[in-house]
């Protein structure tokens, strides 16, 4: 067991390429990145500190804000991959030293293992907000980090963390002449819930790029072309079940990339939908022609 105080804590493990991260042309899919978390969880963090909603404290890390990256390496079906971690604390506090915000940020790089020089093909980052999410309400943030983390040394955010972000900025510029925007209602059901009884960070994934693959289309594009290179999102207020989201779009196309970005806002009881933006994903890519050149 760690004594002594770590900046930043590293673990690796190995996976092969799956059907589930492949797009036709063997292209590597960001959002099925989404799968490094819990390895990652597992190597690095897993020996030292045992979350768990249910006992204990109650306190669990949950998903806040997210960054996927591919680079377009071919990775053909089984193609061996090894998964480097890198997992640190962020943390603010006030004044008096009480935790005003604290998370587990964990990234992950992807190499390929079977090409010299081992080429990077994918890279995920995830910041974990430390959180009590079946406590009351009120009693949901927590005032210290969990006695399970406190080896790990805190860092304060910086300018270039995902965090130093606002929700609001996740948005495609609106001077661009080929900027389009569309708004559309979304209902989620049972089946798409998780673990901690929100909707699952994969089904928003899938719900935002499909409306900006159907705004490409309707636009005139050709969604054929599209590679979701790049994807953030970030979540500051959970949907549930039977809840409807008003969805606003925005979606810019040149020649050989697109811009894409996606707000939910919630439809409060009386119809109308609430002020601030409850999720907000972004997305980059190029417009590719034609086969794989694998």
């Amino acid at each position: 067991m760690i004594r002594q105080s770590v900046d930043i804590l590293t673990g690796t493990t190995e996976s092969n390429v799956d059907w589930r991260m492949l797009n036709m042309n063997a292209e590597l899919i960001a959002s099925s990145l989404t799968t490094t978390l819990g390895p990652g969880l597992h190597s690095a963090l897993g020996p030292y500190w045992k979350f768990n909603v249910n006992s204990g404290d109650g306190v669990a890390p949950i998903n806040h804000i997210l960054k996927f990256e591919t680079f377009g390496h071919p990775c053909p079906l089984r193609t061996p991959l090894r998964h480097e971690y890198r997992l640190r604390l962020v943390a603010t506090r006030n004044n008096d030293r009480i935790l005003k915000r604290g998370h587990l940020v964990m990234t992950c790089d992807l190499f390929k293992k079977d090409e010299a020089p081992h080429p990077l093909v994918g890279r995920s980052e995830f910041w974990l907000a430390l959180t009590r999410p079946f406590a009351p309400p009120a009693e949901r943030r927590i005032s210290d980090v969990p006695a399970g983390l406190k080896f790990l040394k805190e860092r304060e955010p910086t300018a270039h963390d995902l965090i130093s972000r606002g929700i609001e900025s996740y948005r495609c510029d609106a001077n661009d002449k080929t900027l389009t925007r569309a708004a559309q209602s979304i209902v989620f059901h049972m089946d798409q819930s998780d673990q901690y009884r929100h909707i699952n960070t994969v089904k928003y994934l899938d719900r935002a790029l499909d409306l900006l693959s159907l705004q490409c289309h309707k636009t005139g594009g050709d969604v054929g072309r599209l590679r979701f290179r790049e994807i953030a999102i970030y979540f500051r207020k959970p949907f549930v079940p039977g809840q409807v989201a008003e969805v606003d779009l925005d979606f810019v196309q040149h020649a050989d990339r697109f811009h894409g970005a996606v707000r939910f806002y919630h439809t409060n009881a009386d119809g109308n939908r609430s002020e601030r933006v409850s999720m907000a994903m972004e997305t980059r890519g190029p417009l590719a022609d034609g086969a794989s050149n694998i």
